[in-house]
């Protein structure tokens, strides 16, 4: 009984260890294709305003072309850490901002506010300033180290 444990134990940690590579790069594509969604977003976003769809996928790829994955993270940081206003809001907001060819800037404490600002239309609380301050801090350190 004791031997068939062993052999057992023995089976399922070759097995994963085997297969373990081929679970981590079945999971790469699957990020790398989040951040091709947020892209997708503003395309579709520019799309449904009555913009070309190859000329949408072009502005929406001109934001987030420059730094890959970063502004991906940075977004992702808001969304979770500003639970204030919705993806679609911000979606909504960086699809004008491409529409104009302005520049984006997560990582900007000044960027942020005038962002929410923006999109809410009404003065922010010390409470959301504090937060918006941590999360372009993060936004900071992500855009260095990615």
């Amino acid at each position: 009984m004791k031997k068939n444990q062993n052999i057992l134990s023995l089976v399922l940690l070759t097995s994963s260890l085997t297969l373990s590579p081929l679970f981590a790069s079945s999971i790469n594509p699957q990020a790398r294709s989040q951040s091709n969604s947020l892209s997708n977003n503003i395309a579709n976003n520019l799309y449904s305003r009555g913009i070309d769809r190859d000329a949408s996928k072009k502005i929406a790829k001109r934001i987030f072309d420059k730094d890959d994955g970063a502004t991906d993270v940075m977004l992702r940081n808001l969304q979770n850490n500003y639970t204030t206003i919705s993806k679609q809001e911000i979606v909504n907001f960086l699809s004008t901002e491409a529409l104009l060819s302005k520049s984006v800037d997560l990582s900007s404490y000044d960027y942020l506010v005038s962002m929410v600002y923006k999109i809410k239309n009404k003065p922010l609380s010390d409470k959301s300033l504090k937060e918006l301050n941590s999360i372009a801090k993060k936004n900071y350190f992500y855009s260095q180290n990615l």
